[in-house]
């Protein structure tokens, strides 16, 4: 009942439920309206690069070169499920620091982006990503399947010529 008569008064009185900072839209124009830190502030800060965040050597996240690819079909029954977003990986780095960990036995790196996979619906939008962040990339285009239509009755048709000896034993 409490909620029923919220909404009543909420209604009636043309308020939002929600309060946000964002300023409100002006009548006639549609547009939101100009506020003074909006208008006095300047955008000075400078980026800071994310190798001084992530502790990671920098040759790690420069100069890398990365894979765009589809993926192949897999030889499960799921027919061509995942097969249609383009992939984006990056290459193996040779100075990665690999090691064994010694308590557990896993293969340990320091190259932090070999098991990052990306997805992308298209081709381009994986390429532009590639540029837009300064990676070398090539693209390694996926192989046309032949489609061969096959037929079970196929397998009861006759051919001309001595009859095949099948052994069951």
């Amino acid at each position: 009942m409490l909620a029923n008569v919220s909404r009543q008064i909420l209604r009636s009185s043309n308020a939002r439920a929600f309060s946000t900072a964002r300023p409100a839209f002006n009548a006639e124009s549609k547009t939101p309206a100009a506020t003074k830190e909006e208008n006095t502030l300047e955008h000075t800060a400078a980026v800071t690069p994310v190798e001084m965040l992530s502790g990671a050597p920098i040759e790690l996240s420069t100069n890398r070169v990365v894979r765009i690819y589809q993926q192949a079909k897999p030889a499960t029954q799921s027919g061509t499920y995942g097969t249609h977003a383009w992939r984006l990986d990056w290459d193996i780095v040779d100075r990665a620091n690999r090691w064994e960990n010694d308590l557990i036995g896993y293969a340990s790196s320091g190259d932090y982006m070999q098991a990052a996979q990306l997805k992308f619906n298209t081709k381009d939008a994986a390429v532009h990503f590639a540029v837009k962040n300064g990676y070398d990339y090539y693209v390694q285009e996926p192989h046309v399947r032949a489609f061969r239509p096959k037929a079970y009755a196929d397998n009861f048709l006759h051919s001309k010529g001595k009859l095949k000896l099948i052994r069951t034993k």
